[in-house]
């Protein structure tokens, strides 16, 4: 009985170290090499890393960016009548200057306003950096993103979150290095996902875009439609009365028609971008 359990340990032995010697023969390759090792003169290959922020590249790169976007002005009136104020609120369309630096820093996101500025539109700034950051894959750890807003005299403050947008595709056209038409201008928020979405006042920015000469109005595609108020006269008896009627129509027909303006509507930034990025001159040329 010990002899067999001697031999049986024996076997057992010589039995493991031959699927030793078995296993590494298949894993030593026939160059000699071991294939967790690099051969001689080889480079591993690089780990994936964040695209540097623009700053931090060659000298001269462009860092800012700029456009003028529509904005609606909200003004208050108030009226005395015999004993009793009245306050009649009137709202008009107006272009403020909107700009973006990219400068190094410590990953800050800075508002610098002419007029107060307001919560939701500190909060529409962050989010434009983050959807811009995330889209470039750019490093902005070591950048502070300024933006800045000229607004006319009468623009008391800034707020809301219809020029999320904008800013985003600024941000974007200094961190991807590509130019914007001065031409066009946008107005729409932005969510995480970068979808586009509606504002108000629309027929108000319409007016006031036109009125500085741009030629195109971007619109988020659920701004398709708009409120006309037409006139609606009804007689009774002898007397005729007017009263004004709303009515859903088409808003790229009517802003097209009433005030010169062109109209696009954009769903995502790569549907905004089409219509705002100036093409690189290489693109221009592969299209003739």
């Amino acid at each position: 009985m010990y002899i067999r359990e001697k031999t049986l340990a024996i076997l057992l032995v010589l039995s493991l170290v031959m699927n030793v010697f078995l296993l590494a023969v298949a894993l030593v390759p026939g160059d000699g090499h071991s294939p967790a090792l690099s051969s001689p003169g080889e480079t591993a290959p690089p780990l994936p890393t964040t695209i540097p922020a623009p700053w931090e590249g060659e000298a001269g790169g462009m860092n800012t960016a700029s456009m003028q976007v529509p904005v609606i002005l909200q003004k208050v009136e108030v009226d005395r009548g015999g004993p009793f104020l009245y306050e009649e609120v009137t709202e008009e369309g107006a272009m403020v200057n909107v700009s973006v630096e990219v400068v190094p820093g410590k990953g800050r996101v800075l508002v610098q306003t002419t007029p107060r500025m307001g919560i939701v539109f500190q909060d529409a700034a962050n989010l434009a950096v983050d959807v811009a950051a995330n889209r470039s894959r750019v490093d902005l750890a070591g950048s502070d993103i300024i933006f800045s807003i000229q607004g006319p005299e009468e623009v008391s403050e800034v707020d809301g979150p219809s020029a999320g947008a904008l800013m985003t595709m600024l941000l974007l056209s200094v961190l991807e290095g590509f130019s914007l038409n001065e031409s066009v201008t946008v107005t729409g928020t932005i969510d995480a996902d970068g979808h586009i979405g509606p504002v108000g006042g629309v027929l108000e920015k319409a007016a006031a875009a036109a009125a500085s000469g741009k030629t195109l109005l971007v619109l988020s595609e659920e701004n398709d439609q708009v409120v006309d108020r037409r006139d609606d006269a009804r007689s009774f008896g002898g007397l005729r009365i007017m009263r004004q009627r709303p009515v859903l129509v088409d808003a790229k027909e009517y802003i097209e028609e009433n005030y010169g303006i062109r109209v696009a509507y954009a769903a995502s930034l790569d549907d905004l971008l089409a219509d705002v990025r100036v093409p690189a001159p290489a693109e221009t040329a592969a299209a003739l």
